[in-house]
């Protein structure tokens, strides 16, 4: 097992609890923050801020950012942690599903699919005009983790309605003979498949089942595990195959041969959904969560910034050496989640991680803000700030506050 103690430290448990109440206050901070800059009086919120705060409107809009946001306002509101986060959920939710939810025409009517039929698209501009409308995956599986915090936070029948459409409609459209869920339509024999959607749809099956209670959902999180379980993991190196062929076969790209390269983020963002459907199934998950972990800070612990980079190859070398900001979140989730199941040695990472975070890409001139990337040796090196990144940081710091709750209760 790899463990991380730096020597600076004597007390843990209060090097913890005075990073995870700095990471809270700047995350409640940051609500309105982007309740305020990123909203656009047309509808939606913008796709990213300039460095100084100011909003893009003009860019062009992920309909899952949207839906993303609808989340962390949704989810904060059932925190309590601030009290405009109903309006500013609306305000995503409103956006997504309706001119998020507009085009499609190349989709078959069904009059059991009435209100979501036809899934969200993927780009509308700032006015609410629809600029692409392919179904992705990606982008359903956030609409449904909306739907389920919408429904959790305020009781929203109509929201869980939605998200059973969509459910109902990646079903009848988007599933695959071969296991698991094609990347898009109207092209649903794509060249290449990932794991990265299905991922995301875990997580929203296991939000649903959470906020619902509905054994549907964790019938479906059990497909999800059994996909991840005999396909994407890699036991050789503990990681997540990204890229596959439609036969679920690694990809054998230039860029991705055998499947690659690994991203040392997405193999702590599963470490963290794993041992979520451990506690809601009861399936012991040990085994590839400390794999997801232990694999990651092996093959992209950067030393020097006491973060993760990009991305590795298979075979250990460097793919992408530059650090995006959402790896350290996921960073942050897993070691608080391996804690959660007994391995405390873990929470070094977590308050290390927040304390690197707010010496590199929380130390901008907006507070709220944050610099989205570095390369390897620290310098920011991004020139926006992506509203999707948001998504990453809250629930970072509603895990870390968590498990801060329950450490002071402990003797």
């Amino acid at each position: 097992m790899i463990t991380y103690k730096p020597k600076d430290v004597q007390d843990p448990r209060a090097d913890f609890l005075e990073q995870a109440a700095r990471l809270k206050a700047w995350c409640r901070h940051a609500l309105r923050f982007w309740a305020e800059r990123a909203v656009d009086p047309r509808g939606g919120y913008a796709e990213l801020l300039n460095m100084d705060g100011t909003p893009d409107f003009a860019h062009m809009r992920r309909v899952r950012v949207q839906a993303r946001q609808a989340y962390v306002y949704a989810h904060a509101a059932y925190l309590g942690w601030d009290e405009g986060a109903k309006p500013a959920c609306d305000h995503a939710w409103n956006f997504l599903t309706g001119p998020g939810f507009t085009g499609g025409d190349f989709i078959a009517a069904s009059e059991t699919l009435p209100l979501g039929a036809k899934g969200c698209a993927h780009l509308v501009k700032g006015d609410g005009s629809i600029h692409d409308d392919m179904r992705d995956l990606y982008a359903q599986a956030f609409v449904l983790l909306a739907g389920a915090w919408r429904y959790r936070a305020f009781g929203d029948d109509t929201a869980l309605s939605i998200a059973k459409e969509i459910l109902g409609f990646i079903d009848k459209h988007m599933a695959a003979p071969n296991g698991g869920w094609y990347e898009a339509l109207p092209a649903p024999a794509s060249s290449v498949r990932r794991q990265n959607p299905h991922m995301h749809l875990f997580e929203a099956m296991l939000a649903l089942y959470q906020a619902t209670q509905d054994k549907l959902y964790l019938g479906y999180a059990d497909r999800l595990f059994d996909l991840f379980r005999d396909v994407f993991f890699h036991r050789e190196t503990g990681g997540v195959i990204e890229y596959f062929t439609p036969d679920w076969q690694p990809e054998q790209g230039v860029d991705n041969a055998q499947g690659g390269p690994l991203e040392p983020g997405h193999m702590m963002e599963w470490c963290w959904l794993l041992r979520s459907y451990e506690k809601a199934s009861g399936v012991d998950v040990s085994l590839y969560a400390n794999a997801m972990f232990d694999g990651g800070i092996r093959l992209g612990w950067n030393e020097k910034l006491e973060l993760i980079c990009n991305s590795v190859h298979i075979d250990g070398r460097p793919a992408n050496s530059n650090l995006r900001s959402w790896g350290q979140t996921e960073l942050i989730k897993a070691s608080i989640a391996q804690a959660v199941a007994g391995d405390m040695d873990k929470l070094f990472y977590a308050s290390a991680a927040i304390k690197a975070i707010f010496e590199t890409y929380l130390n901008v001139p907006v507070l709220g803000g944050w610099a989205d990337e570095l390369d390897a040796s620290g310098q920011v090196i991004s020139a926006t700030m992506p509203t999707s990144t948001f998504y990453h940081y809250f629930c970072a710091a509603t895990e870390v506050d968590s498990f801060a709750q329950t450490l002071q209760t402990m003797p």
